[in-house]
Protein backbone atom coordinates (compact mmCIF):
# COMPACT_ATOMS: atom_id res chain seq x y z
CA UNK A 1 0.00 0.00 0.00
CA UNK A 2 1.43 3.44 -0.90
CA UNK A 3 1.97 5.95 1.90
CA UNK A 4 -1.33 7.44 3.07
CA UNK A 5 -2.33 11.06 3.67
CA UNK A 6 -5.29 11.44 6.02
CA UNK A 7 -7.02 14.77 5.38
CA UNK A 8 -9.24 16.02 8.20
CA UNK A 9 -11.54 19.00 8.42
CA UNK A 10 -11.54 20.72 11.82
CA UNK A 11 -14.34 20.21 14.34
CA UNK A 12 -17.25 22.62 14.66
CA UNK A 13 -15.96 26.12 15.29
CA UNK A 14 -17.81 28.97 16.95
CA UNK A 15 -18.28 30.50 13.49
CA UNK A 16 -20.01 27.32 12.22
CA UNK A 17 -22.98 27.58 14.59
CA UNK A 18 -26.36 28.32 13.06
CA UNK A 19 -26.08 30.29 9.85
CA UNK A 20 -22.43 31.05 10.53
CA UNK A 21 -20.78 34.04 12.15
CA UNK A 22 -17.87 35.00 9.95
CA UNK A 23 -16.91 38.13 11.90
CA UNK A 24 -15.38 36.11 14.76
CA UNK A 25 -11.57 36.34 14.61
CA UNK A 26 -9.68 33.03 14.51
CA UNK A 27 -12.45 31.15 16.39
CA UNK A 28 -11.95 28.14 18.63
CA UNK A 29 -13.99 24.93 18.74
CA UNK A 30 -17.41 24.74 20.33
CA UNK A 31 -18.08 22.08 22.99
CA UNK A 32 -19.81 20.13 20.21
CA UNK A 33 -16.67 20.47 18.09
CA UNK A 34 -14.55 19.12 20.93
CA UNK A 35 -16.92 16.16 21.23
CA UNK A 36 -16.58 15.54 17.50
CA UNK A 37 -12.82 15.38 17.96
CA UNK A 38 -13.18 12.87 20.77
CA UNK A 39 -15.45 10.71 18.62
CA UNK A 40 -12.99 10.83 15.73
CA UNK A 41 -10.09 9.92 18.03
CA UNK A 42 -11.87 6.89 19.50
CA UNK A 43 -13.45 5.93 16.17
CA UNK A 44 -11.61 6.23 12.85
CA UNK A 45 -8.30 7.00 14.55
CA UNK A 46 -8.48 4.52 17.41
CA UNK A 47 -5.19 3.03 16.14
CA UNK A 48 -2.63 5.79 15.55
CA UNK A 49 0.43 3.55 15.50
CA UNK A 50 1.17 4.23 11.82
CA UNK A 51 0.75 8.03 12.01
CA UNK A 52 4.26 9.39 11.79
CA UNK A 53 3.54 13.10 11.30
CA UNK A 54 0.71 15.54 12.05
CA UNK A 55 0.45 18.77 10.05
CA UNK A 56 -2.12 21.49 10.56
CA UNK A 57 -3.25 24.89 9.41
CA UNK A 58 -1.99 27.40 12.02
CA UNK A 59 -5.51 28.57 12.86
CA UNK A 60 -6.82 27.93 16.38
CA UNK A 61 -9.65 25.60 15.41
CA UNK A 62 -7.38 23.33 13.37
CA UNK A 63 -4.58 23.27 15.94
CA UNK A 64 -7.13 22.46 18.65
CA UNK A 65 -8.61 19.70 16.50
CA UNK A 66 -5.20 18.20 15.76
CA UNK A 67 -4.25 18.31 19.45
CA UNK A 68 -7.45 16.58 20.56
CA UNK A 69 -7.78 13.95 17.82
CA UNK A 70 -4.14 12.95 17.54
CA UNK A 71 -3.11 13.15 21.18
CA UNK A 72 -2.05 9.45 21.19
CA UNK A 73 0.28 9.90 18.21
CA UNK A 74 1.66 13.18 19.52
CA UNK A 75 2.43 11.76 22.96
CA UNK A 76 3.64 8.31 21.89
CA UNK A 77 6.57 7.14 24.01
CA UNK A 78 8.18 5.63 20.91
CA UNK A 79 7.81 8.71 18.67
CA UNK A 80 6.65 11.85 20.50
CA UNK A 81 6.13 14.64 18.01
CA UNK A 82 4.85 18.15 17.50
CA UNK A 83 2.19 19.36 15.09
CA UNK A 84 3.79 21.21 12.18
CA UNK A 85 1.83 24.43 11.65
CA UNK A 86 1.75 25.03 7.89
CA UNK A 87 0.57 28.51 6.78
CA UNK A 88 -0.14 27.36 3.21
CA UNK A 89 -2.92 25.13 4.57
CA UNK A 90 -4.99 27.99 6.03
CA UNK A 91 -8.57 28.68 4.92
CA UNK A 92 -9.47 30.69 1.84
CA UNK A 93 -11.33 33.89 2.60
CA UNK A 94 -10.24 37.14 4.20
CA UNK A 95 -13.18 37.11 6.62
CA UNK A 96 -12.10 37.47 10.27
CA UNK A 97 -13.02 33.83 10.96
CA UNK A 98 -10.61 32.72 8.22
CA UNK A 99 -7.79 35.07 9.17
CA UNK A 100 -5.20 33.71 11.57
CA UNK A 101 -3.68 35.37 14.61
CA UNK A 102 -0.42 37.30 14.55
CA UNK A 103 2.57 35.03 15.28
CA UNK A 104 3.24 36.48 18.74
CA UNK A 105 -0.39 36.09 19.77
CA UNK A 106 -0.57 32.58 18.33
CA UNK A 107 2.55 31.60 20.25
CA UNK A 108 0.96 32.76 23.51
CA UNK A 109 -2.23 30.82 22.78
CA UNK A 110 -0.31 27.64 21.96
CA UNK A 111 1.74 27.92 25.14
CA UNK A 112 -1.30 28.65 27.30
CA UNK A 113 -3.26 25.70 25.89
CA UNK A 114 -0.21 23.43 25.94
CA UNK A 115 -0.78 22.38 22.35
CA UNK A 116 2.34 20.56 21.06
CA UNK A 117 2.94 22.75 18.01
CA UNK A 118 6.01 23.66 15.96
CA UNK A 119 5.40 27.27 14.84
CA UNK A 120 8.73 27.73 13.04
CA UNK A 121 7.04 28.07 9.62
CA UNK A 122 4.58 30.73 10.82
CA UNK A 123 6.17 34.07 9.96
CA UNK A 124 5.01 37.68 10.01
CA UNK A 125 2.58 38.26 7.13
CA UNK A 126 1.10 34.77 7.08
CA UNK A 127 -2.32 36.28 7.90
CA UNK A 128 -2.13 39.23 5.48
CA UNK A 129 -4.64 38.11 2.89
CA UNK A 130 -5.37 41.39 1.13
CA UNK A 131 -1.78 42.55 0.72
CA UNK A 132 -0.75 42.83 -2.93
CA UNK A 133 1.69 40.10 -3.89
CA UNK A 134 1.11 38.02 -0.77
CA UNK A 135 1.15 34.26 -1.31
CA UNK A 136 -1.81 34.15 1.10
CA UNK A 137 -4.13 36.45 -0.85
CA UNK A 138 -7.66 35.21 -1.16
CA UNK A 139 -7.63 34.87 -4.96
CA UNK A 140 -8.11 31.74 -7.01
CA UNK A 141 -4.60 31.92 -8.45
CA UNK A 142 -2.93 32.33 -5.05
CA UNK A 143 -4.98 29.57 -3.41
CA UNK A 144 -4.20 27.11 -6.20
CA UNK A 145 -0.50 27.91 -5.83
CA UNK A 146 -0.41 27.25 -2.11
CA UNK A 147 -2.56 24.13 -2.51
CA UNK A 148 0.07 22.82 -4.93
CA UNK A 149 2.87 23.80 -2.56
CA UNK A 150 1.07 22.02 0.28
CA UNK A 151 0.91 18.84 -1.79
CA UNK A 152 4.60 19.16 -2.61
CA UNK A 153 5.36 19.66 1.09
CA UNK A 154 3.39 16.53 1.94
CA UNK A 155 5.27 14.57 -0.71
CA UNK A 156 8.65 15.66 0.65
CA UNK A 157 7.63 14.68 4.18
CA UNK A 158 6.37 11.28 3.04
CA UNK A 159 9.63 10.62 1.22
CA UNK A 160 11.55 11.45 4.39
CA UNK A 161 9.39 9.08 6.42
CA UNK A 162 9.64 6.24 3.90
CA UNK A 163 13.43 6.59 3.93
CA UNK A 164 13.48 6.67 7.72
CA UNK A 165 11.23 3.64 8.18
CA UNK A 166 12.57 1.67 5.24
CA UNK A 167 9.10 0.87 3.85
CA UNK A 168 5.95 2.51 2.50
CA UNK A 169 3.78 1.59 5.47
CA UNK A 170 3.58 5.13 6.84
CA UNK A 171 0.84 7.73 7.16
CA UNK A 172 0.67 11.44 7.77
CA UNK A 173 -2.23 13.68 8.75
CA UNK A 174 -3.24 17.12 7.52
CA UNK A 175 -5.86 18.98 9.57
CA UNK A 176 -7.23 21.89 7.56
CA UNK A 177 -10.39 23.62 6.32
CA UNK A 178 -13.44 22.75 4.25
CA UNK A 179 -12.86 25.24 1.45
CA UNK A 180 -9.13 24.65 1.17
CA UNK A 181 -9.64 20.88 1.02
CA UNK A 182 -11.37 21.23 -2.34
CA UNK A 183 -8.38 23.11 -3.73
CA UNK A 184 -5.93 20.68 -2.16
CA UNK A 185 -7.59 17.58 -3.58
CA UNK A 186 -9.03 19.20 -6.73
CA UNK A 187 -12.22 17.30 -5.95
CA UNK A 188 -15.27 19.55 -6.29
CA UNK A 189 -17.94 16.88 -6.11
CA UNK A 190 -20.71 17.90 -3.64
CA UNK A 191 -18.77 21.10 -2.82
CA UNK A 192 -21.98 22.83 -1.76
CA UNK A 193 -23.27 20.18 0.64
CA UNK A 194 -22.36 22.42 3.58
CA UNK A 195 -21.64 26.17 3.66
CA UNK A 196 -18.55 26.63 1.50
CA UNK A 197 -17.62 22.94 1.40
CA UNK A 198 -18.63 19.35 0.82
CA UNK A 199 -16.81 18.26 3.99
CA UNK A 200 -18.62 18.07 7.31
CA UNK A 201 -16.88 19.00 10.54
CA UNK A 202 -14.30 16.39 11.61
CA UNK A 203 -14.73 14.41 8.40
CA UNK A 204 -11.67 12.44 7.33
CA UNK A 205 -10.73 11.09 3.90
CA UNK A 206 -7.63 9.15 2.83
CA UNK A 207 -5.46 9.95 -0.20
CA UNK A 208 -2.41 8.70 -2.05
CA UNK A 209 -0.39 10.48 -4.71
CA UNK A 210 -1.60 9.97 -8.26
CA UNK A 211 2.01 9.31 -9.33
CA UNK A 212 4.45 7.27 -7.27
CA UNK A 213 5.65 9.15 -4.20
CA UNK A 214 9.23 9.06 -5.52
CA UNK A 215 8.32 10.33 -8.99
CA UNK A 216 9.02 13.95 -9.90
CA UNK A 217 7.11 13.70 -13.18
CA UNK A 218 4.00 15.24 -11.61
CA UNK A 219 4.91 18.82 -10.79
CA UNK A 220 1.50 19.38 -9.22
CA UNK A 221 1.73 16.32 -6.96
CA UNK A 222 -1.95 15.50 -7.51
CA UNK A 223 -3.79 13.44 -4.91
CA UNK A 224 -6.38 10.72 -5.46
CA UNK A 225 -8.78 9.47 -2.81
CA UNK A 226 -8.44 5.79 -2.01
CA UNK A 227 -11.20 3.38 -2.99
CA UNK A 228 -11.72 2.42 0.65
CA UNK A 229 -12.14 6.04 1.67
CA UNK A 230 -14.69 6.73 -1.05
CA UNK A 231 -16.57 3.54 -0.22
CA UNK A 232 -16.86 4.58 3.44
CA UNK A 233 -18.73 7.69 2.38
CA UNK A 234 -20.98 5.98 -0.14
CA UNK A 235 -19.12 6.76 -3.36
CA UNK A 236 -18.98 3.77 -5.70
CA UNK A 237 -17.15 5.61 -8.50
CA UNK A 238 -13.62 7.06 -8.71
CA UNK A 239 -12.91 10.78 -8.42
CA UNK A 240 -14.03 12.66 -11.51
CA UNK A 241 -11.44 13.51 -14.17
CA UNK A 242 -9.92 16.98 -14.48
CA UNK A 243 -12.25 18.23 -17.21
CA UNK A 244 -15.28 17.22 -15.14
CA UNK A 245 -13.75 18.80 -12.03
CA UNK A 246 -13.46 22.08 -13.93
CA UNK A 247 -17.22 22.08 -14.48
CA UNK A 248 -17.86 21.14 -10.85
CA UNK A 249 -15.55 23.98 -9.76
CA UNK A 250 -17.64 26.52 -11.68
CA UNK A 251 -20.82 25.14 -10.14
CA UNK A 252 -19.22 25.31 -6.68
CA UNK A 253 -18.25 28.96 -7.13
CA UNK A 254 -21.80 29.84 -8.16
CA UNK A 255 -23.20 27.93 -5.21
CA UNK A 256 -20.84 29.58 -2.74
CA UNK A 257 -21.87 32.97 -4.08
CA UNK A 258 -25.51 32.00 -3.57
CA UNK A 259 -24.64 31.15 0.05
CA UNK A 260 -23.33 34.67 0.53
CA UNK A 261 -19.68 33.55 0.58
CA UNK A 262 -16.67 34.96 -1.22
CA UNK A 263 -15.80 33.24 -4.49
CA UNK A 264 -12.05 33.16 -5.23
CA UNK A 265 -12.44 33.12 -8.99
CA UNK A 266 -13.90 36.64 -8.99
CA UNK A 267 -11.52 38.35 -6.58
CA UNK A 268 -9.07 39.48 -9.24
CA UNK A 269 -11.97 40.54 -11.42
CA UNK A 270 -13.42 42.68 -8.64
CA UNK A 271 -10.05 44.27 -7.92
CA UNK A 272 -9.59 45.15 -11.54
CA UNK A 273 -12.95 46.89 -11.70
CA UNK A 274 -12.21 48.79 -8.49
CA UNK A 275 -8.79 49.86 -9.73
CA UNK A 276 -10.16 50.97 -13.07
CA UNK A 277 -12.73 53.13 -11.33
CA UNK A 278 -10.11 54.56 -8.99
CA UNK A 279 -7.24 55.32 -11.35
CA UNK A 280 -8.68 54.79 -14.84
CA UNK A 281 -6.02 52.26 -15.94
CA UNK A 282 -5.71 48.48 -15.57
CA UNK A 283 -3.77 47.22 -12.54
CA UNK A 284 -0.25 46.02 -13.32
CA UNK A 285 -0.24 43.10 -10.92
CA UNK A 286 -3.75 42.09 -9.96
CA UNK A 287 -3.85 39.14 -7.57
CA UNK A 288 -6.30 38.27 -4.77
CA UNK A 289 -8.13 35.56 -2.79
CA UNK A 290 -11.71 34.63 -1.62
CA UNK A 291 -14.14 31.96 -0.52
Amino acid sequence: MPPIIHCVRHGQGLHNVGGGCYTLPDPRLTPAGQSQCESLRTGSFFDQSKISLVISSPMCRTLETASLVFHPALTSTLNPQKIIALPDAQELSNDPCDTGSNPDILKRIVEKEKWPVDLSLVKEGWNKKTKAGSRYRHSNEAIRARARDTRLFLRVKLRELVSLHGNDDVAIVLVTHGGFLHYLTDDWEDADSHPGTGWYNCETRAYVFESHVWSDSDGEAWLVETRESRSRRGKDHPMYKKKDQAKLFTAAMESWEGQGLQRPDEVDMNLEVDDLQRIGTPPQDAQDICL
